[in-house]
């Protein structure tokens, strides 16, 4: 049988969200739109009670981050990787033997384009668990990136990186969640995922792990998740975090109150009266390319909390990203323990859950047949979200028209190439 490398055009086919955003990425206007609001489905909540209870603790996290990078790279494979996943299911048996609620760790392998990979997924389920419990998904990839293309050494751009903060912090900051969860008796399900192969470097790109977890899920699954929150890149001592796009804006507009009651915002006091500073800015909107896009795809609500300027003063996707410098040193316990209390305080104050009568239509509507002419709960949708913040405009008609344009061009000049 006749083989040929993925075109545009397989991709567009394939992942019609993927395709949109990097097409987009080229050829839209950046601009600022303000669509017509609807009820969140997230309700406000009190979060300051629990501000002086956060325990996550950013030096066992980074202690976490300093023993993956002695592993070497953990890349899809390789032993360093088996021996992490093992060192998982180790800490997180022990961590049930402590606790009422009992985590379930779960190994789950897969194999696409040749290449057999590995997703760790633990779950903690309420003792009234349901089939409409809710669920919330905390999501970091643990591999690290297979090839240093952006080193200034040209001679070991090829050679695989030690990935401390890409990699290793988010796999570490979900770590410690799994220690102070059980404790919380929270009464919806979190389910923490460490994706495999998110940093292979493949073309075109392809985020195995998160997708090959996509494709397991069932509707009801998909309807009962209120959150996926992907943790990436987030041990950068500079740490700067800013609005992530494609993401679900419901779901980003919890993010500001909890960064403003822990004194992440500038010059917005937090619960105590001091002045934030400026640690997340919600008025920065950076297109990203991450794990959160297989949530969004099948109508999850998803957002990526990354920082992706990673070094001081580096531009985005700049600095250190993908290169050898990428090494624990450049690691900050403060910067773990930021963003590790932030999640935290969001599981505890029941941020992320769907209020009770959005719930309802949700489970009502599961079993219907879909009308073109209804509208639905799908969370991806913008007519179903306020659009609070600057974005560039992806339903532009200008960009609309470019977007058109080109995927016709290329599906033109792709037959024309293999006839």
């Amino acid at each position: 049988m006749l083989m040929h490398k993925p075109t545009f055009f397989d991709t567009i086919q394939k992942k019609p969200l993927v395709a949109f955003f990097l097409i987009l990425c080229v050829c839209s206007t950046p601009f600022t739109a303000q669509a017509d609001e609807v009820v969140s489905p997230y309700e406000p909540v009190e979060m300051c009670q629990y501000v002086d209870d956060l325990t996550f603790n950013g030096t066992l996290a980074n202690q976490s981050v300093q023993w993956q990078s002695s592993l070497g790279p953990r890349t899809i494979g390789s032993e360093a990787s088996a021996i992490f996943r093992a060192s998982v299911e180790e800490n997180i048996t022990g961590w049930n033997q402590q606790n009422a609620a009992q985590w379930n760790v779960s190994m789950h392998e897969y194999t696409v384009d040749n290449l057999t990979f590995t997703n760790i997924q633990a779950s903690l389920r309420p003792e009234n668990f349901s089939d409409n419990t809710p669920r919330i998904v905390l999501v970091a990839h643990y591999d690290s990136r297979d090839a240093a293309e952006r080193d200034p050494d040209m001679n070991r751009t090829g050679d695989p990186i030690i990935g401390a903060n890409d990699g290793a912090s988010g796999a570490a900051a979900l770590l410690e969640l799994a220690r102070i969860i059980p404790p919380m008796q929270l009464d919806y399900e979190v389910e923490l995922l460490w994706t495999d192969a998110e940093d292979k470097n493949h073309t075109p790109h392809t985020f195995f792990g998160a997708d090959a977890w996509g494709d397991d899920q069932t509707e009801v699954d998909i309807n009962r998740t209120d959150a996926y929150i992907v943790l990436d890149m987030i041990g950068d001592a500079d740490l700067q975090l800013t609005h992530i796009w494609p993401g679900n804006d419901s779901l980003w507009s919890t993010i500001t109150p909890l960064a403003q009651s822990l004194g992440l915002v500038e010059d917005h006091p937090d619960c105590n009266g001091m002045p934030g500073i400026k640690i997340l800015d919600m008025n920065t909107s950076i297109g990203v390319s991450d794990d959160h896009l297989a949530a969004l795809e099948i109508g999850i609500p998803a957002i990526d909390l990354i920082d992706i300027r990673f070094g001081p003063n580096a531009t985005a996707f700049g600095g250190y990203w993908h290169t050898h410098e990428d090494t624990p040193d450049k690691v900050s316990a403060e910067s773990l323990q930021t963003v590790g209390r932030l999640v935290e305080l969001g599981l505890k104050s029941n941020a992320w859950i769907w209020n009770s009568t959005v719930r309802q239509v949700a489970d009502e509507t599961i079993d219907e047949e879909p009308d073109e002419s209804d509208q639905t709960m799908d969370s991806t949708d913008d007519e179903t979200e306020p659009q609070s913040y600057p974005l560039l405009a992806m339903a532009a008609g200008a960009s609309m028209a470019i977007l058109v344009g080109v995927i016709l061009t290329l599906n033109w000049k792709i037959r024309k190439t293999l006839k």
